[in-house]
């Protein structure tokens, strides 16, 4: 049987002329969804990330040292599941929620920022991808910014992570050393720290989510509800969002960030002294923060 190509030929073009609507809207749907699918498993891939982000070239930013990094190319985690912010799909859904925001603009109407506080992350979170930042006490002088260069800044991350909440390890200790008789010298700045953490525990207000009298977990819309923790990694890091980090460069947290606990009053059972850097009538609070500061008082 002889196959007639012009005869079949023409039959496919009348039906594409005929149908070519019909044709467009079944087509395009699939192709862009075959697209999409395509650029989000490339996306998800090391080589794409690192056509960029590479040890030397334009964007030296990926340490292949680091303990997140090391198994990239082992067959480890993707880029993405710990960087999920930077996905084609999120890049879409971001998109999206900003037309409100875009047609508020264009309206010129005035848009108001607010603080969802399940879009922030949590200490557990930033910690996995920063395990050393609990034993870094001090701040090394090329990260400073160029108002505290010359006098450093002391800021324990560790003294300031235990201080959220009393935690189930030092609450052991406290115990411990409680009922222990004749402290040593050492066991008696321990047991005092221990019992500063415990009265002042910042978990007392400001944690969202609590457990009522039968133990089951609720959200409190007291204190925490639309703020932030202060005493939180992302307290003191305002801008280390979810939609911007990894990624943006982080501000240094300001003075203002510090005075949000360190205002020197009454916060419930705890006092904390004061963040006042224009202030020199007392000299002991800026060593604290600032051990290189020169302090010429009369």
């Amino acid at each position: 049987m002889q196959i007639n190509r012009k005869e079949i030929f023409e039959k496919v073009k009348n039906f594409i002329i005929k149908r070519h609507i019909m044709l467009v809207l079944i087509i395009a749907p699939i192709g862009g969804i075959v697209v999409f699918s395509g650029m989000v498993l490339y996306n998800q891939s090391e080589t794409f990330c690192q056509k960029c982000h590479k040890n030397q070239g334009t964007y030296v930013s990926l340490d292949m040292r680091i303990p997140a990094h090391k198994d990239i190319n082992k067959g480890g985690p993707t880029c993405v599941s710990c960087h999920p912010d930077k996905a084609v799909e999120m890049l879409l859904i971001r998109s999206l929620k900003k037309v409100p925001k875009y047609s508020q603009r264009v309206a010129n109407l005035r848009v108001k920022e607010s603080v969802d506080s399940q879009n922030i992350y949590q200490d557990e979170e930033c910690i996995s991808c920063h395990p050393e930042i609990l034993s870094l006490a001090e701040v090394d002088e090329p990260n400073l910014p160029l108002q505290v260069k010359d006098i450093g800044l002391r800021y324990d991350h560790n003294i300031h992570y235990r201080f959220e909440h009393f935690r189930a390890e030092d609450e052991q200790r406290w115990k411990q050393l409680r009922v222990k008789d004749n402290l040593n010298k050492d066991e008696q700045e321990e047991f005092t720290l221990l019992e500063k953490i415990r009265i002042g525990n910042c978990e007392t207000c400001h944690i969202q989510s609590k457990k009522d009298e039968i133990g089951k977990n609720v959200v409190d819309k007291t204190v925490n509800y639309t703020a932030r923790n202060p005493i939180s990694c992302a307290g003191c890091h305002e801008d280390a969002l979810p939609t911007t980090h990894p990624g943006n460069d982080m501000k240094f947290p300001s003075k203002e960030t510090c005075q949000k606990c360190h205002h020197g009053k009454i916060h419930g059972k705890f006092q904390i002294f004061k963040a006042e850097c224009e202030d020199l009538t007392n000299t002991e609070n800026c060593v604290k923060c600032h051990p290189n500061i020169q302090l010429n008082v009369d």
